[in-house]
């Protein structure tokens, strides 16, 4: 075959398979040629410049943030949405709740077991679940309270009532953890503990595929002032002169992502920093100028595997950690 003749064959084969859709079975039936012929001529099109493959970006989407904050940070995967009031926390918190929900839509499998916190991020996420997952059901999802409940039951940013939410939404079974986020003192803390049903439900949060966490900052402004006087002002006050920036599941941690010890931390009724670390897929959902220490604190001490926030969050931290 002279060059003419193959430069011709390189283009209508191109032109069959990407503007066709043609698949390469059919173009070698069409054109009598094998499949691995057709792939060879496909390969070729493309490394002559035949064929041109170009992404186009798409308004609302970064994928050169996530890729700068997968590098920086040794994440699998970062999902960046758009903000539109960067410094509004709840817009922020639904915002990134709802780039959450898109994501835990593509990768959910039939069988997981899910622990999930609390908090306004998590509102966000199953709020927007509820409105995108019509006609999904997942019977044998468990989604498994992580921490004991914070403030009045019925409160929809509470652990329980977001659990019962998504379990419902995905058609799946809710594991309810019927004790108060934090007990008055470390023995009342182990009475939990002792108790069969607490015991069982740890165990299945301890087993779990993924974990959906907000990240929280230590903020007089936080939900966690707002929830009741659980956790006081002064109890937060004494975790920040710790050198407290964050925390996930209300277990604080320090700019390097360290763990805090404190009285708080031992009367926390919940999965430790330690046990989410051992669950596969720990996903972090937080974004907005309020949280930029305690996001970038959680990501220097590998607390999430996949980080969830917004555009500016994300630049933001990128600037600021550059090696």
């Amino acid at each position: 075959m002279n060059a003419t003749e193959n430069q011709r064959l390189l283009v209508k084969v191109a032109r069959l398979y990407y503007e066709q859709d043609l698949t390469q079975n059919e173009i070698g039936e069409r054109l009598r040629l094998s499949r691995q012929k057709v792939q060879r001529l496909l390969r070729q099109a493309q490394e002559e410049g035949v064929v041109q493959i170009n992404i186009r970006p798409v308004m609302g989407t970064y994928p050169e943030l996530e890729e700068a904050l997968e590098q920086r940070f040794g994440l699998p995967e970062a999902v960046i949405v758009e903000t539109s009031a960067f410094d509004n926390q709840p817009t922020v918190a639904r915002e990134v709740g709802a780039g959450a929900a898109q994501y835990l839509t593509r990768i959910i499998r039939p069988t997981d077991r899910i622990v999930i916190s609390w908090g306004g991020s998590l509102l966000g996420m199953v709020n927007a679940f509820q409105s995108s997952t019509r006609g999904i059901s997942y019977p044998g999802v468990s989604v498994i309270q992580g921490l004991g409940g914070l403030g009045d039951p019925n409160n929809e940013v509470h652990a329980a009532d977001l659990t019962r939410r998504l379990a419902w939404i995905l058609g799946g079974q809710a594991v309810l953890l019927h004790t108060p986020a934090v007990a008055g003192t470390r023995g009342a803390r182990d009475a939990f503990y002792a108790d069969p049903f607490v015991r069982q439900t740890l165990e299945m949060a301890r087993s779990a595929h993924l974990a959906i966490m907000g990240i929280g900052a230590p903020r007089q402004d936080s939900i966690l002032m707002q929830q009741g006087k659980i956790v006081s002002w002064p109890e937060l006050q004494a975790l920040q002169r710790q050198g407290a920036v964050g925390d996930i599941n209300l277990r604080y941690f320090d700019a390097a992502g360290q763990p805090i010890s404190s009285d708080l931390d031992d009367r926390t009724i919940g999965l430790s920093l330690a046990e989410l670390r051992e669950i596969p897929q720990v996903i972090g959902v937080a974004g907005g100028a309020a949280k930029i220490q305690a996001i970038t604190g959680a990501l220097h001490g590998r607390l999430v595997d996949v980080l969830v926030t917004d555009h500016r969050t994300a630049a933001l931290i990128l600037e600021t950690q550059t090696p």
